[in-house]
Formats: structure tokens, sequence, C-alpha cells
């Protein structure tokens, strides 16, 4: 018998927010209660669109996740409402059915808008037709060749609902090692018995419905980025791509900045982090951070045909970045920066 000093302490304890998206809102809710360790009444998703619980999920015996779940009503009547539950979001899960594949582009452009940074996990819910039977009709198709050229997607058979959240917490552990923020697209194919068993549950997968757009400023609208990466390579600046999507900046008045092109995010890997050999520091360990460098309230101009306010701030971003100092960048800017760099192991000392 093992006593409590035998067990391994935790080393990784991690927070984060999933959604799940999807037509199948029978098969969401209960996925939602089978997988969680508390739950509010389901009623919630009916009143006001989202549902949350909460999921103690041991990756290994001493790496624990908590996960929050939202499962988000995707019906018609409440599309207009799920873009709102979207915020903090550090994965999604998206139920699918197997005749409404095409389902997958729709969800991965609607996302892609709004926050490219996230990785998607689609679960495809096989009843009548294999994994290859679905391969061989459509990911051969126009649609889904054009995720394939923007995206690096990963296929699995899976046999067991709790393997798509090990495949998450890997996600999220390689991100820290890698420090890297780029989306990943995950397809999993499973049997509807090993979802759920052999349980009476059926659902019919509703259409998608895609949310309202009336509403979205022009900070919400898809970047231009073959026209961006046209006029930041004319500039001739000093800087890196990470990959096609990712600059790197090094500022010598305070270190690495990473800006994420899709959207103009900014992370920040400060300067201490880089000169410490302590490795196993928590700072160290959440590093990059992201940094707050939001536009105005004007709409800005430009006669250059679809370069708009977007693109224009994310060239002056990396203008500021890179020749950036105590002095010449915004108070709120040298605010976050001062707060990163502090580092809590030497004020204790």
């Amino acid at each position: 018998m093992h006593s409590y000093e035998t067990l391994e302490p935790i080393k990784v304890y991690m927070k984060k927010k999933i959604c799940i998206l999807g037509g199948y809102e029978n098969y969401k809710d209960e996925f939602q209660k089978r997988m969680s360790s508390n739950c509010l009444p389901i009623e919630n998703k009916h009143n006001i669109g989202v549902n949350i619980s909460k999921i103690d999920f041991f990756y290994k015996f001493n790496q624990k996740f908590e996960f929050l779940l939202w499962n988000i009503d995707c019906g018609q009547n409440r599309a207009f409402l799920r873009k709102t539950f979207y915020s903090g979001a550090d994965a999604i899960i998206f139920f699918v059915s197997e005749e409404k594949i095409s389902q997958i582009k729709q969800y991965v452009d609607e996302i892609q808008h709004i926050s490219p940074e996230i990785s998607l996990v689609f679960c495809v819910i096989l009843e009548n037709l294999s994994q290859k039977d679905i391969i061989d009709s459509y990911f051969n198709s126009e649609a889904f060749v054009s995720i394939t050229l923007d995206h690096k997607i990963e296929t699995f058979e899976i046999s067991d609902q709790t393997e798509m959240f090990k495949q998450i917490s890997s996600l999220f552990l390689q991100r820290i090692k890698e420090k890297e923020m780029e989306s990943k697209i995950i397809i999993d194919f499973i049997h509807i018995d090993s979802l759920f068993g052999h349980s009476v549950i059926r659902d019919e997968c509703n259409d998608y419905y895609e949310p309202e757009t009336h509403d979205l400023n022009s900070n919400q609208q898809p970047i231009n980025l073959e026209l961006l990466n046209t006029y930041i390579q004319s500039l001739d600046l000093e800087i890196e791509y990470d990959s096609p999507n990712w600059i790197k900046i090094i500022n010598k008045n305070f270190g690495k900045f990473s800006l994420f092109l899709k959207n103009g995010k900014v992370y920040y890997f400060p300067e201490i982090c880089e000169k410490c050999k302590d490795k196993k520091c928590s700072k160290f360990k959440n590093s990059p951070y992201f940094i707050c460098i939001e536009a105005g309230e004007s709409s800005g101009w430009t006669n250059i045909i679809g370069f708009n306010q977007n693109e224009l701030l994310i060239l002056a971003k990396i203008l500021a970045l890179k020749e950036g100092n105590e002095k010449n960048l915004p108070h709120s800017v040298i605010k976050q920066i001062k707060n990163i760099n502090q580092c809590e192991r030497r004020k204790k000392k």
C-alpha cells in the first residue's frame, strides 16, 4: 500500500478553457456530463447558450490539467451569441457528423477570423461510414486541400473519448517546451459505440449556422497576409521569420518579441529569462508573455487597395518593437514589459 509520502508530487498544473462546438447538441451534452467532475445544470445552455463544467484530467501521474469545458449551443437561434463565449479559449473540440464533413472547413474559417492561435480538434462520429470512406471521399476535395495549404493537420482513429484530452494536453506541453503559439488541427475518427457505449442516445447533426457578421469591426477581419508580407519584405527590416506566420523581433533594450501575422498579437520573452540558467523557474515556463498593443478608435486610411488599418497596425508594431525604448513606447506597453521582467526569485534573496 502506498503512503502519501511515496506519491510523486504534481510537477505540472494548468488551468485551460476548452469550448465544445458542433451541431450534435445531445451528443455534446452527454459528452460533457460523462467527462466532467462538476457540471452546472444543462438548462443553462438552453437559457443562455452555454453550459460550463470542470474536468480534472491527469495527463501523467504528475501532470494535472483542470479543464473548464464550455459547451456552446450552435443552433440557429443562438448562432449570434456563440462568438461571445470564445474569449480566452485555449482549444476547441468540434463534434462533426460523418454526413456533414464540410463543416470542418466552415468552423476552421470561423475560428481563424477570430483567434487563429487556438488549437482545433474535430471529432468525426462514425455511425455508418468508416474512416477510409470519409478520407477517400472528402480529403481529396478542393475544400479540404485549401485547409492543408495553411495548416498542419493530423488524423487519428481513436477508441476512447479521453484520447482527445490526451492530445490537447500534449499540445499545451509542447507549446511550453518549444515556445510556440502556432495553432494545430487534429481530426479524430471515433465510432458512436466507442464514444457513448451501446447507449440509446441518438442525435441529428444541425446544419452550420454562421454567426452574424454585421457588427464586426476591421480588427476582426482576416489579415491580407500576402500583401502584408510583400510590404514587410520591401522595407528591408532587420527581422527574422520563425515560420511563415511568425516574425521574431530582437530589441536591444528589452529582448525578443514574437508577432503572429494572422492577427497581430505580440508575445514577449523576457530578457532576464534569456540570461537565467534556472530553466525550472515558473516565469521561464510561462514564457512567452502576451503584450497588449491595440488599435485606437480611428479607422485609419491608406491608398493601397486591400491594405487597411489591420495591416498598417501590424507594420507599426514591427517598427515600434524593433526600435522601441522607455522614452518612445507607450506607457502601457513599458509597464507590461517591466512587470514581466521582474524576477520573483531575485526578490526573495
